[in-house]
């Protein structure tokens, strides 16, 4: 993945999860430049939203197939 722009489109929750930990890893570096800091905030940002847009499309997911479930019962 290029460090400059997370590739959200192809990446998987638990990828995305796993690049948001190192974001955050690199941010507590004390040797971490403002450049980088900001750039890793941005790209986690990114990051974050992809992540919730994720969880929010397969609550939808779930409620349907749940709402499914019952309507069969």
């Amino acid at each position: 993945m290029n460090e400059s722009q997370p590739q959200t489109p192809d990446m998987t929750y638990d990828e995305a999860i796993k690049k948001l930990e190192e974001y955050v890893s690199l941010m507590q570096d004390d040797q971490c430049s403002i450049d980088k800091l900001s750039e890793y905030t941005k790209q986690s940002q990114q990051l974050l939203e992809f992540c919730r847009r994720k969880l929010t499309e397969t609550d939808a997911e779930l409620q349907k197939i749940l709402a499914d479930i019952q309507k069969q019962n």
